[in-house]
């Protein structure tokens, strides 16, 4: 049996919410695998040393699991974004084949997916078709644009803490410190530094940046195709464009859409309401 357009939207939601907390712990194992190898630097005792010893590698395999995971339910959360944005943008048919392959990818049971269904998810009301997409690709990227914009300062937030914490640490300890404390501090600092790009705290800052940017130029574009009746090319293309900007950034940090969305509802019926009014002015002046 074929999905809905309504199931489509339902596994979607289910899916990024899945990924993005998957994204959390992955940060989580991250750090905490790279405590060992700080504590190693100032703990002595043999027997510290082979729980150190062993800790590591397990704390790795947990990221590996965590990371395959995420991965999995971001890649089934972007297949069903894709498949949306065909059947219920331009109302093209999917073929069984392709449904049962979405059905494959899937990671969310069906139950946990229908609970996510959202009839008015797009608040566009244009029938099937290249206005529709349009509609639906711009109203996409004007809350991703945002959403991507605010999940970048938080991960600016999160670098400026680590940073911070050490700057205080080093100076309230360097008065008491002897050569070999010091030695120790950098030591300990130069390991957690480990964790701050090895886990794309500083990557993750530059893509989310970037799926805003991205994200802003679809909408703009579609702003523009509103006024010429949505071309078909320049409806195409901004949708593959959106697609690479999303697919190229991690996961919005968890909490921040659910934050926004209230706020977010509103400007986006005071934005078509203001696009409305311009362009029946304009028709008028005409």
């Amino acid at each position: 049996m074929s999905i809905t357009v309504d199931a489509l939207v339902g596994y979607t939601k289910a899916e990024f919410a899945k990924a993005s907390r998957w994204r959390l712990i992955l940060l989580i194992v991250q750090f905490l695998a790279v405590v060992p190898a700080a504590l190693s630097v100032v703990v002595t005792g043999d027997d510290v040393l082979y729980v150190l010893a062993v800790g590591g590698p397990v704390l790795l395999i947990a990221w590996w699991l965590a990371r395959s995971v995420y991965r999995r339910s971001r890649s089934a959360a972007h297949g069903a974004r894709r498949a949306v944005l065909i059947a219920g943008g331009l109302g093209a048919p999917i073929s069984p084949g392709d449904h049962q392959r979405l059905r494959q990818r899937f990671t969310v049971d069906e139950p946990v997916a229908n609970r996510q269904i959202d009839p008015d998810y797009y608040a566009t009301g244009e029938r099937p078709g290249l206005q529709r997409l349009g509609e639906m690709l711009e109203e996409s990227a004007f809350y991703s644009k945002e959403v991507h914009r605010v999940s970048a300062n938080f991960m600016i937030v999160i670098l400026i803490v680590f940073v911070t914490v050490a700057i205080v640490v080093a100076l309230l300890s360097a008065p008491y410190a002897s050569r070999v404390t010091a030695v120790t501090g950098i030591k300990v600092i130069l390991a957690v530094s480990v964790f701050i790009l090895s886990s794309d705290v500083i990557g993750a800052i530059s893509e989310h940046r970037e799926a805003s940017r991205g994200a802003e130029s679809v909408q703009n574009r579609m702003a523009a195709a509103y006024a010429t009746g949505y071309p078909e090319g320049d409806v195409l293309l901004a949708m593959g464009d959106y697609n690479e900007a999303m697919e190229g950034a991690p996961e919005a940090v968890p909490g921040v859409f659910g934050s926004m969305v209230t706020r977010l509802n509103q400007r986006w019926a005071e934005y078509k309401d203001d696009r409305a009014q311009a362009r029946a002015e304009l028709e008028a002046g005409a």
